[in-house]
């Protein structure tokens, strides 16, 4: 899957990335809530190495409460430092800030008297340029829901003491369809790639294996639970996506689905569990 999920410029910002890496004390690593597992890029695991790293499950409003708890757990088991976060959550942004607050300080205490430096890497989509954006209150780092609209590098004055450096996100060269489809569905792939009525499919079937059904019955008042595929039909049908034969607009239909889920308005639900 080389050709269809790693195009050249992504090829340039991970050999990039392997330069900043060298200027760095600290790696704020972001995954998405929703899909862990998914969202971690392996090549991003072994450069980071044995360099200093703090995990942030990002949108962590939109996972599941016992789950992000659990995926938490999970890291501190594997003795890595992990915190949740949401830009929509103050008290994560209290404890981010405080953490590397700390950082800094302990690094001035010691024999180097330069500035924390710490960078922010994860794949597209995930976050960055809002995490960004939320903790400097306005620093020119773009956002969007586009994968890979941020694009350059910048160094960013985050904090006394403490200096951040942007960098593109980035995926890697071989991408399973098993994570292809969870990448996909929150919005990490652009959805051209993929079938937009089997990840319609993918995701209505993943929120009756975890008994969420509550969250689409209050979207689409009137859904009956049941096959995916007739759910998806019901979708179309409570939202009006009538083609001009009258048939159901099926395709109308998976986009709002897969966009309710990407904007946070299906409620929430985690993907992915962490390994037992």
């Amino acid at each position: 899957m080389r050709g269809q999920w790693f195009p050249g410029n992504m090829a340039r910002a991970l050999h990039q990335l392997k330069e900043d890496l060298k200027l760095v004390d600290l790696v704020l690593e972001l995954l998405d809530a929703r899909i862990p597992a998914s969202s971690r890029n392996p090549v991003l695991t072994r450069l980071i190495g044995g360099k200093r790293r703090l995990i942030l499950l990002h949108k962590a409003d939109r996972g599941e409460p016992e789950m992000n708890a659990r995926w938490l757990s999970f890291f501190q088991q594997q003795h890595q430092e992990a915190l949740p976060f949401s830009v929509h959550t103050p008290r994560s942004a209290v404890n981010l800030l405080k953490y590397l607050q700390r950082q800094g300080q302990a690094l001035r205490r010691g024999r180097i008297r330069r500035p924390l430096r710490l960078m922010v890497a994860g794949i597209p989509n995930v976050g960055k340029s809002t995490l960004i954006n939320f903790l400097v209150k306005g620093a020119p780092a773009r956002t969007g829901n586009c994968p890979g609209i941020t694009r350059g590098r910048q160094w960013i004055r985050l904090l006394p003491g403490v200096e951040l450096l942007d960098t593109p996100g980035v995926l890697w060269p071989h991408i399973s369809e098993r994570t292809a489809m969870p990448l996909a569905v929150v919005g990490a792939l652009p959805a051209a790639r993929l079938d937009l009525q089997e990840m319609s499919l993918w995701l209505l079937a993943a929120f009756l294996e975890r008994n969420s059904e509550a969250a689409l019955l209050k979207r689409y008042p009137g859904l009956k639970p049941g096959d995916p595929a007739a759910m998806l039909e019901q979708i179309g049908a409570i939202s009006g996506f009538l083609q001009a034969t009258g048939k159901i607009d099926l395709e109308r239909a998976a986009a709002r689905l897969l966009s309710d889920f990407q904007n946070g308005r299906l409620g929430r639900l985690t993907l992915e569990a962490p390994p037992e």
